[in-house]
């Protein structure tokens, strides 16, 4: 069980071995260092951490390697106990030893994809009728649960969110997933009224800095169009006021992004295992760049085509000492958390 007061925290997120075949993505799961889920897991683990926040997407393996493959030959694929061992509970077996741990949901674990796996070996609540993802009828149900607190004592706490059927589209009013992802953000905003300090946590970056898919000569964009069709209709700050810090994964890179004022800062940790992205964003955004009107970004930073994992250790109530460091355990980046602004200095890279 988790300590009553945590102190040091290891986040990590996308550690699957990609196996995609409609995007001819062949990562070599049986080579440690193309696929270093298993080295970012035992140095995490030698840090000592009190509890693991790992920010969803767990299975990758979602179809057999191709011939000529010879990184990938043999890897068990789909969505079985087969997949699962191969893609998290062995590579990740020395960090799960090490700490307890808060899960989030990705999009690789909805009910269209390893979401049978999701109810039955992650997600911390009793199985529900409806909920276990068998009936392709019921995935409306199966796609989402209420968020939950985790406390960190001392007044500090998570708050996790699953909100990995996000995508990136506006979502209209007549669609499910509208009330969902409303009475989420009500239900944050009900946590967050009364906790010293808040980490909030879901899959899709809801404040990240991204490069369009597939359009990499366009600029970067800020922010996510389905956070800011449904959370933004009900709070003109999108994010309810309490939030410090938001923490993601989905985009497979590092990234740190923190706004003026009260708007929360957002730190991206997908860069645990899957196949990285390659594209770097650039050191210095254009100054029209923003989720919100009126909230600019004060401090931008993000490092590409690595491996990794993040670490946090509290320094006192509304602070915490944060390092990002590569999959063999050496120092990327050291940053600062207070309050809901963080700062970052690069170290290498």
């Amino acid at each position: 069980m988790p300590r009553p007061v945590i102190r040091r925290i290891v986040v990590i997120g996308d550690t699957g071995c990609r196996l995609k075949a409609s995007e001819n993505a062949y990562q070599a799961c049986n080579d440690p260092e193309a696929y270093p889920f298993a080295i970012v897991a035992a140095h995490a683990a030698a840090w000592h951490p009190d509890l693991v926040i790992h920010v969803g997407d767990y299975l990758y393996r979602e179809n057999p390697c191709a011939p000529g493959h010879a990184g990938c030959a043999g890897s068990p694929w789909g969505y079985g106990w087969d997949s699962w061992k191969a893609d998290f509970f062995t590579p990740g077996a020395a960090l799960l030893a090490a700490a307890p741990w808060t899960v989030t949901r990705g999009n690789h674990e909805s009910c269209e994809r390893a979401g049978q796996g999701w109810w039955r070996l992650l997600d911390p609540r009793a199985m529900q009728p409806r909920h276990d993802c068998n009936d392709a009828a019921d995935d409306v149900t199966g796609n989402y649960s209420a968020p939950y607190r985790v406390s960190l004592g001392q007044g500090a706490q998570v708050v996790v969110m699953d909100l990995s059927h996000a995508g990136k589209k506006n979502i209209a009013a007549d669609d499910p997933r509208y009330d969902e992802f409303v009475s989420t953000h009500d239900a944050l905003a009900r946590y967050a009224r009364n906790a010293t300090f808040t980490f909030a946590t879901d899959h899709y970056p809801i404040l990240g800095v991204t490069i369009p898919d597939g359009e990499p000569d366009k600029p970067p964009k800020a922010g996510n169009k389905a956070f800011q069709s449904t959370f933004g209709q009900v709070d003109k700050g999108l994010v309810p006021a309490g939030v410090d810090v938001l923490l993601a994964g989905h985009v497979h890179l590092w990234e740190h992004v923190d706004y003026s004022g009260n708007t929360p800062s957002q730190f991206i940790a997908g860069f645990s295992g899957t196949q990285e992205d390659a594209v770097p964003l650039p050191s210095r955004l254009p100054v029209d760049t923003s989720p919100l009107p009126g909230v600019t970004i004060r401090q931008f930073d993000a490092w590409t085509d690595g491996f990794g994992y993040m670490t946090m250790e509290r320094t006192g109530a509304r602070s915490w000492k944060v390092t990002v460091r590569h999959a063999d355990g050496s120092l990327l980046r050291r940053c600062r958390i207070r309050g809901n602004h963080t700062y970052c200095e690069p170290i290498f890279g």
